[in-house]
This record gives structure tokens, C-alpha cells and sequence, in this order.
């Protein structure tokens, strides 16, 4: 028995089985250690199991499975530097995998990191036995020349991620960015998206809630629409190693990381395509990455991921193209459009046109070629969009229901301008555009020697007549789609941007610097007279511009352009003119040196103009939100809090309450239609909690608002507490998130007039009362105009302004505010004993005429409590003691006792992943004012339960595990294929790859050009 055992354990799969075992032991019992006894979340638990789990297996494999022998303590540590290395990207997938388990599929975290064991044990050893515990290859096989070609390749990279991302936290730093002051970055849309999305992120990482579903604004959402659009990284799952007040600084360090990696990406393939002979690659890196579309929209982070691929696919499509195999293209491009759609959409449409170029500028393509590589490319395509069908599809449906699904193709055809001043986007120094009203506005900085190097790769006689004009004609018609609405159209998904211009630059600024890149391993080889041409072009253009105020720049644009036109002309003539090596070597340091300040100066300078923002302002909102609910709440059933400021849009999420305003790109269509027609402040894909009535404060389950404004009552509610700078206020008639009212609701229609008619219309159907609003007067206010308004005793009082101005401030016996531009809404004007006195001053805005209409309406505070109780007469009860009734997001149970037939009513956006039982039966839902949830319900005692999947995501996900499992099938196949194919060479084992046969031949021709 013991000779069978010893034998048994000869066999290395044996072994790795056995130890794998025990490993997945260690990994299991530290988890659950780290978790159900010492309370850990699941992501930090994990992780902490894993790191032990990989320091046991090290050992154990590197003794007894593959029985290493590794040479003094160098090789130790490079060797168990690989291990390690390996095993992190599983530790990724581990990590990865069990969140996604369990927070989306809703599988127990415990068994879900069973299942995903067995995933993790396969590639673990694939990585071991193909990757570190293989037979080593000695240096010595090695030229010096390779030796030196993949160590500068290394080099490159490096320098290319740390130069920007040292040159964004220098810029931060200047700017007084936490820790060095007590600023944020994050400005617009990072600050009123973002900021708050990455924040409830981290909660549900923390607290294992359910990534489908928030409640946390819009009166609920699709959550898992919104990571697909704006938090799929995978670096986001470093949130949850920082605490919840530090999201904002978090963010602004992924900014630095994220610039760093496109930098490092961009420079990583241009080494490769030069095999590692200069540090060229390095200044274009750092171009790249620190380029005026980074710098003036680095506050949309979850861009980033995907455009630090774009040097990848390019590099896979050339691949292709020369018979190679399409891993590097389909796996770059997958995680692009993994990470965001958007720039994913753009990556495949510029993946199509970069194939033409590349076919068009390879020598002797051959029909069987162009056929080969167009399949393989159509493919590896397919596959890359199908494997990230698991975010794709949920997130197309999402998007389905927005406004952005309304948007209609341009026609006719036409031109945002008309002369050239696009191109001075291209000039030293021009602030970065981080936001615009018009659709032409461009970042394409991407440093000034760019503009003498594109000249030069037009005069360029070494690279082929077809392939400046394949790669000129691309970098033409993306620099056209800037300024046609059309093209613009397209480029941006089939949708009319807003805010953020020409999105697409990126791809311009890649195109330009490939060219430039190009034409400057020429320079050399080039006369001095078409150096002299390159540099008298935009010399002559820029002087042009200055003398005509072309583009409306500042003097020092213009200035600072010709002077560093004029130093790199200078460079380029004199670095053609050198003949010894250490001449050369000196002229490269210069330029790259000179080339890296430039850049590292505009884009302090941008970030400098971009601005930032007081970050413990926000602080204090969270920090007084959490100690108010803290005070107050009851423990009992849901409820929905609001701000009534505007300073961030979505306030609510960022705090950590359950709201109903939000600002989102997947924000429901039918959700904002709805607070127009009830009156509040909302327009596309926004909506804030300004201009509730107290009715529909109620009906939406509103028991909290927080304000800046301090006074006994706001909003008709009472102020309870205060904690600055916040004052809560409560509203003690919140209905439940589900209530029933009449079976007539079906036919409520929110478009049936002003919020008032429409309101009128719901208590009509819903308990079969009123009107309760009726109009009490009109005030045609102009510009500058003060109006008094009585309110009469026992009313409550609504202004209504029908159209928006520069500035409104309403005053009333309980408070005093302004609002500025978005106006056009409700206002509560209060309810008092006696009559009181309101009075509203309007300011227009420049070049608005005429006047503007003012609506007073009145409702009886009597007749609106008989409506009140009426609709409160059956509840749904979400809380219980055993802890059985709940509301959670994307999960609700409760029992409801229906004092009739009629139509169970949530306060929920309507949403077909919704499924509900009643009684443990599902049942059919329907949309209320199409934009409600609503089912029927008939009369006595019920048990509900609403659970929520998002639409698409399981047709995503099972689309995803078949297309991953496609393409792991087609690298085998390719890969017997190609050895087959491949001839030996004498003496060899294994087949020469074709990339290396493509160096070699590239190589001659290099070799041929210096001779």
C-alpha cells in the first residue's frame, strides 16, 4: 500500500491535486474564519485568505509538486515574484468571481467560493506549469541585442506609466488635492455622477448588497445599467481597502493610475514596433497620456480603462493582418468594451477603418490573406463583444428606456464651422475643454512637435505612397467628424452628445502620434529640405492664425507655439545632420527631454485650469447626514430622504439615504416625464426634489428632508434636528412604498395638462376625490419684477413657473431662497393658520423678452388629509420583528390586508425586471402614469415579494460563458494548426512562432534603410 501510495504521488498531476487540495483547504477555512467569526466583509476577507492560501502553495508546489531548484537568492526571489504574480490574477478572478456570485446571482458567499475553487484550480495550474515552474531558459541563448531590445521594451513601459502618472500628482499636488491641501478634483459630472455612483459602490462591496439594484435615487434604479456604464473597471473593486470619506480622493488617485497605464499601454507598443531601439516611444507615451483630451477629461475616469486598449487593438489588427492569430485584438478589445460601452463602441468602429489602413499599407496581401485576416478580425470581434455581453446587453436594454434612445439621425448634412480653427486645438497651451455648449469644441493637444512630424510623415519617402495615404486619410476623416454633424453623430454611439464634445479625439490624437512616431525614425535618413518644410508649415500656419485671431486663442498660445516650432525644427535639422552614435544618442535625450517638459507643463497648466473643489464641503453633508439618521431613525419601514439642494445632484446616494432625485445617463425616460408632469425641478436624465407637494411628498414615501435653510418648518414639515450645516425636517404622513388605491389608476396619464391637473387627475382615480388644486391667481412677472402673494388661512400654496429664467428667489413666512437657470417648476409657498404674505422676484436672462406666467394653486389643507387617509387606509408593512418583512434593494416582502379590489401601487419606476408574487404566486405587473409599478391585488390579507433581476443580464451572462468558452477553443485549434503549418527547424523541437520570422524580416529592412 505504501509503494502504491509513493507511486501514486510520482504523477505531478497527482501531486498538484493533492496539494491544490490542501491549498483550497487553507484558502476555505482562513475565509470563513475572516468572515462569519471576525465579521470581515467579503472582499477584504478574500483577499486575506488568498495571500495565505498563495504563500502555502508556493511552498508546497515549489517542493513537492514541481520539485524546483532554484540558484541563490536572486533567483528564489524572481521565481516567487512569478508565482506570486500569477497566482494575483487569479486571486483576481477568485475575488472577482465570488462578488459577482453573490451579489448579483445572489448565491451564498460561501458556496460561491466553492464554485468558483474549481476555476481558479485549473488556471493556477496552467500558470505554474507554463509560466514558473517550467524548465528555464539561461540568458545565454540570448543575444545581447534581444537582451537589450526586451529590457528597453520593459523600460519604456515603465517610464511611460510613471512620467504621467508623476506629472498628474505633481499637477494635483500644486492644486492643493487632498493630502496636500483640502481640494478635490472632481468637477461636473465626476462630482455629480460619479463620486456619489463610486460611493454607493463601495457601500454594497462593504455591506454584500445586491449590485442590481439601488434605491439610493430616482426612486430606484437599475444599478447594474449603471456599473455597465460607469463603474465596470475592475480597479473599482479596490474601493472597499478605503473608508467611505475617502472616495473622492480614491477617485483621484485611480485618475493618476489610469493616466499612468495609458501612457504605459501607448508606449508599450510603440517599443515593441521598434524592438526597444530608442526611448522615442517614451516621449509619445507621455503625449498619449497627458494629451489635452486626457487632461480636460480626466474627471471621466471609467473612459480610461477602455482607451489604454487602443494601442493593444491596434497592435492586434496588425497581427491579423500579417497572418497572425487575433488573441491580442479580442482580448484588448473585450476588456475595453467590458469596462465602458462607450468608448467600446468607438474602439470597434475605429478597429473596422484601422483594418482597411492596415490592409491597404501592407505589401503583397494577397486575396487569401485579405480573406484570412478579414475572417479572423470578423471572429475574434464576435467573440470580444460576446464575451463582454454580460455588462453589453443589460446596459443596451438599460439604455433602451432612456431619453438617449429618442435621439434622431441629423439631416441634412452640414458643417459646425467653417474655416480652421479646429486645428488650433493643436496649438501650446490652450485650456482643455472639460465642458461646452457647442458641439465643435476640441481637445486634440497632443504636443507641437506632432504638428512638424504629421508635415514630415507626408514627405516621408521610406514609408510607402499607400501607407501615408491610408493612415493620412483616417486621421482626415476623424478630424472632419469634429466638425459634421453627421460623422460627429456616429462617432459618439448614434447620439447627440451633451457637454462633453468630440469624445472621440482620442483616436485622432493615437492616429497622429503613430504617423509622428513614424516619420521620426526617418528624420535622419530625410534631407534637410523637407525637414525644412515640415517645420515651415505650421510655423507659417501658426503665424497665420496669430495674425488673423484664428481661433480666438490668447497671445501666448500662439507665441509659445512658434517657439517650440522653432526649437524642434532646430532639433530635427540638426539631428539629421549627426553622424557619430554618442552624437545621436544625445540629440534622442534632448528631444525626449525637451518633448516630456512640454508636456508635463501643459498639463499642469490644464489641470490648473480645469479646477477643483472644496472636498470637505461634501464631507460635512455626508457626515451631518449620517449622525441626523442616526439620531432619528426608528428602525421601522422604508422611507425615502431627500436634499433640497442643488450643489450636488446626486446628494442623496452620496449621503447614504434612499431618494427620489438623481442624475444619471441611465435614468428611465418615463421617471423624469414623471417629475415634470407632478412639477419638480427635472430634465434630461436628471431630476431633483424641488417642487414635491405635500400630497406627493407623501405618495412617494419622503419622511425626511435635509436643508441648508434653518427654520422652524420647510416644505410644510417640522424641523426635528439639526447638525451643521444640515437642519432635518420630518413628514410624519409618508406612505409606504406600496400602497393600494382604485383600479382606475390604470388610466392615469400624466400628460393630461399642468402639475396641478395632473395631480388632480391621480386623486380622481386613486380614491375617487377632488380636484384638490385649484388655480387662485396669474402673475405675468418681467425682468426685475417683485410680486406679493397672499396665501389664504388653512391652504396650502404652490407656485408654479412655466418657463425658466436667469434667477427666481421665492420668499414666505418660512423661509427665503434663490434658484438660478432651471427654474421652470414648483414651489411650496407653505400652509399657515392666517393669511400670510409669499413674494417672488424674477431676474431673465440675457436676451429674454417678453414676460413670464406665475401660477398660485391652492389646496385645502382638510380636503388633502381626507385624500391622505384614504390612500393610508392599506399599507404594505415591510417590517417585522423576526425580521421577515423587509425592503432591500432589488428585494422587497411584505404582507398587505386589502380593504377592497383595486391595484397595489409602489413607489417604484416601473421596470420589467421586476417580478412579483403574491401569496407565492407571480403575478402580472403594469406601468402607472407609464411610469409606476403597479399590480392587481384583490380584496383580504396578502404576502408580497418583489425581486429584481436586471433585463438582459442572464441572456448576457450564459452569451458570455459561451463565447469565452469559444475562444479558448479556437486559441487551441489555432494553435495545433499553426504548429503543423510551421516548419521545424534543424535541431529544434519547437516551431519558430510567426511573430519572431515577422521581426526578423522587419529587421532586414531596417537594416537595408540604414545602408
Amino acid at each position: 500500500m505504501t509503494n502504491w501510495i509513493k507511486k501514486l504521488f510520482q504523477n505531478q498531476a497527482i501531486r498538484y491535486i493533492f496539494f491544490g487540495g490542501c491549498t483550497t483547504l487553507v484558502n476555505l477555512i482562513s475565509y470563513a474564519i475572516f468572515r462569519h467569526f471576525l465579521g470581515i466583509d467579503i472582499t477584504i476577507a478574500n483577499f486575506l485568505s488568498i495571500s495565505l492560501s498563495i504563500l502555502f502553495a508556493y511552498v508546497v508546489n515549489k517542493i513537492f509538486v514541481f520539485e524546483s531548484r532554484t540558484r541563490g537568492i536572486r533567483e528564489l526571489l524572481v521565481e516567487a515574484g512569478q508565482f506570486i504574480g500569477m497566482r494575483l490574477s487569479t486571486m483576481f478572478i477568485e475575488i472577482f468571481g465570488v462578488v459577482i456570485l453573490c451579489c448579483v446571482f445572489g448565491v451564498p458567499d460561501m458556496i460561491g467560493k466553492l464554485l468558483i475553487q474549481v476555476v481558479v484550480l485549473v488556471l493556477n495550474y496552467v500558470f505554474s506549469k507554463c509560466f514558473v515552474f517550467k524548465d528555464k531558459t539561461p540568458k545565454e541563448f540570448l543575444s545581447p541585442e534581444e537582451l537589450l531590445e526586451k529590457k528597453r521594451i520593459r523600460r519604456c513601459a515603465a517610464f511611460g506609466f510613471v512620467i504621467p502618472a508623476v506629472v498628474v500628482a505633481v499637477s494635483f499636488a500644486v492644486n492643493l488635492v487632498y493630502p496636500f491641501g483640502d481640494h478635490g478634483v472632481l468637477i461636473i459630472d465626476s462630482l455629480h455622477q460619479y463620486l456619489p455612483f463610486f460611493t454607493e459602490f463601495h457601500e454594497k462591496l462593504v455591506n454584500n448588497e445586491s449590485f442590481l439594484y439601488s434605491m439610493g435615487g430616482g426612486l430606484g434604479i437599475n444599478f447594474w445599467a449603471t456599473i455597465a456604464y460607469y463603474l465596470a473597471s475592475p480597479m473599482n473593486f479596490l474601493l472597499v481597502l478605503f473608508p467611505k470619506r475617502n472616495m473622492m480622493d480614491v477617485m483621484a488617485l485611480f485618475i493618476v493610475l489610469k493616466l499612468g497605464l495609458c501612457g504605459c499601454t501607448f508606449s508599450w507598443y510603440l517599443a515593441y514596433k521598434e524592438k526597444g531601439k530608442s526611448y522615442f516611444p517614451v516621449l509619445f507615451g507621455t503625449m498619449y497620456a497627458l494629451s489635452s483630451f486626457m487632461i480636460g477629461y480626466y474627471f471621466n475616469l471609467m473612459w480610461f480603462d477602455s482607451i489604454a486598449m487602443l494601442p493593444l487593438v491596434m497592435l492586434g489588427i496588425e497581427r491579423i493582418v500579417k497572418g497572425g492569430n487575433g488573441k491580442m485584438f479580442c482580448v484588448s478589445l473585450f476588456y475595453a468594451l467590458y469596462c465602458n460601452y462607450y468608448i467600446g463602441f468607438m474602439l470597434c468602429l475605429f478597429s473596422c477603418l484601422y483594418l482597411l489602413v492596415q490592409w491597404i499599407s501592407t505589401k503583397g496581401l494577397t486575396v487569401k490573406k485579405f480573406f484570412t485576416s478579414a475572417l479572423t478580425f470578423g471572429w475574434y470581434a464576435l467573440l470580444s463583444g460576446g464575451m463582454a455581453a454580460i455588462m453589453l446587453v443589460p446596459a443596451f436594454l438599460g439604455l433602451g428606456v432612456t431619453e438617449s434612445a429618442e435621439n434622431k439621425f441629423p439631416w441634412p448634412p452640414k458643417l459646425y464651422l467653417h474655416d480652421a480653427s479646429q486645428l488650433t486645438s493643436q496649438f501650446a497651451f490652450v485650456e482643455p475643454i472639460n465642458i461646452a455648449d457647442h458641439q465643435y469644441e476640441l481637445n486634440a493637444f497632443c504636443g507641437v512637435l506632432t504638428l512638424v512630424l504629421a508635415v514630415l510623415f507626408l514627405l516621408d519617402k521610406y514609408v510607402s505612397l499607400r501607407e501615408r495615404i491610408a493612415k493620412t486619410a483616417l486621421c482626415v476623416l476623424l478630424f472632419m467628424s469634429f466638425d459634421t454633424n453627421i460623422l460627429n453623430f456616429i462617432w459618439h454611439g448614434f447620439h447627440t452628445q451633451n457637454g462633453l464634445p468630440n469624445r472621440f479625439a482620442f483616436l485622432y490624437i493615437a492616429m497622429l502620434l503613430v504617423m509622428a512616431h513614424q516619420a521620426l525614425w526617418h528624420v535622419r535618413y530625410l534631407s534637410g529640405t523637407r525637414v525644412l518644410i515640415a517645420a515651415a508649415v505650421p510655423l507659417a500656419f501658426t503665424g497665420y492664425s496669430w495674425w488673423t485671431s484664428l481661433g480666438d486663442r490668447e497671445f501666448y498660445v500662439y507665441l509659445a507655439t512658434e517657439l517650440l516650432l522653432t526649437v524642434y525644427g532646430v532639433l530635427l535639422l540638426l539631428y539629421g545632420l549627426v553622424k557619430k552614435a554618442r552624437e545621436e544618442k544625445l540629440f534622442k535625450r534632448v528631444l525626449v527631454f525637451i518633448g516630456v517638459v512640454e508636456m508635463a507643463a501643459t498639463a499642469v497648466y490644464g489641470v490648473s485650469m480645469n479646477g477643483t473643489v472644496s472636498r470637505q464641503t461634501y464631507l460635512d453633508d455626508q457626515i451631518a447626514y449620517e449622525k441626523l439618521m442616526a439620531r432619528n431613525e426608528d428602525g421601522s419601514s422604508f422611507y425615502r430622504s431627500d436634499i433640497d439642494s442643488t450643489r450636488m445632484r446626486n446628494a442623496d446616494m452620496f449621503m447614504g439615504g434612499d431618494g427620489v432625485m438623481l442624475f444619471s445617463s441611465t435614468m428611465p425616460a418615463s421617471t423624469v416625464d414623471l417629475c415634470k408632469a407632478l412639477g419638480m425641478e427635472a430634465r434630461t436624465n436628471k431630476s431633483g426634489y424641488v417642487g414635491l407637494t405635500k400630497l406627493f411628498n407623501d405618495i412617494l414615501g419622503v419622511k425626511y428632508v435635509e436643508s441648508r435653510t434653518v427654520t422652524d418648518r420647510l416644505y410644510q414639515m417640522e424641523q426635528v434636528d439639526y447638525e451643521e450645516p444640515l437642519a432635518l425636517y420630518r413628514n410624519d404622513n409618508a406612505l409606504s412604498i406600496g400602497f393600494m388605491v382604485d383600479s382606475d389608476i390604470k388610466d392615469w396619464d400624466i400628460d393630461s395638462g399642468n402639475a396641478a391637473d395632473v395631480q388632480n387627475e391621480f386623486v380622481a382615480l386613486a380614491v375617487n376625490e377632488g380636484p384638490l388644486f385649484t388655480l387662485n391667481q396669474s402673475i405675468e412677472m418681467t425682468d426685475g419684477g417683485s410680486y406679493d402673494i397672499v396665501i389664504p388661512a388653512g391652504m396650502q400654496a404652490y407656485l408654479e413657473v412655466t418657463r425658466k429664467t436667469e434667477k427666481i428667489t421665492v420668499s414666505t413666512p418660512d423661509y427665503t431662497k434663490s434658484y438660478d437657470k432651471y427654474n421652470d417648476h414648483l414651489y411650496d409657498l407653505g400652509c399657515f393658520d392666517e393669511d400670510e404674505i409669499a413674494t417672488v422676484t424674477c431676474e431673465f436672462s440675457e436676451n429674454q423678452e417678453g414676460s413670464v406666467t406665475a401660477n398660485v394653486y391652492i389646496c385645502s389643507d382638510e380636503e388633502y388629509q381626507m385624500v391622505h387617509d384614504k390612500l393610508a387606509s392599506s399599507q404594505l408593512v415591510t417590517d417585522s420583528e423576526d425580521g421577515s418583512y423587509y425592503v432591500k434593494d432589488g428585494k422587497i416582502r411584505g404582507t398587505i390586508d386589502a380593504d377592497q379590489d383595486g391595484t397595489l401601487l409602489f413607489s417604484l419606476p416601473y421596470d420589467t425586471g421586476w417580478k412579483v408574487k403574491v401569496d407565492g404566486k407571480t403575478v402580472e405587473t403594469y406601468a402607472v402614469g407609464r411610469s409606476l409599478l403597479g399590480i392587481d391585488l384583490t380584496e383580504g390579507s396578502h404576502e408580497i415579494a418583489l425581486d429584481y433581476t436586471a433585463p438582459g443580464l442572464w441572456e448576457g451572462t450564459i452569451l458570455s460563458i459561451l463565447c469565452l468558452a469559444l475562444f479558448f477553443l479556437t486559441l487551441i485549434l489555432e494553435n495545433q494548426r499553426r504548429l503543423i503549418q510551421i516548419p521545424l527547424e534543424e535541431g529544434m523541437e519547437a516551431a519558430i512562432p510567426l511573430a519572431r520570422r515577422e521581426e526578423e524580416e522587419e529587421l532586414e529592412e531596417e537594416q537595408d534603410l540604414e545602408e
